[in-house]
């Protein structure tokens, strides 16, 4: 989108995406090993908690303003 058009990509042709689809569906799911699960959580809090804490501040803020000011 904000490349110049002799930087983009070649886009996939159908055949391509066949293939890949094709080795998608032959080769075994990817395990979790121990700890995945914990990382995951983990990186979803380091991820959300700024907007819920952003959230709830706003609405401390409109309830203080409204109710308490």
């Amino acid at each position: 989108m904000f490349l110049p058009k002799k930087m983009k990509r070649p886009r996939m042709t159908s055949e391509e995406a066949a293939q890949i689809m094709e080795k998608a569906k032959t080769e075994a799911p990817l395990e979790l090993e121990k700890g995945d699960i914990k990382a995951m959580i983990i990186a979803a809090t380091i991820v959300f908690m700024p907007f819920i804490l952003v959230f709830c501040g706003v609405l401390y803020l409109l309830y203080w303003f409204i109710f308490i000011f």
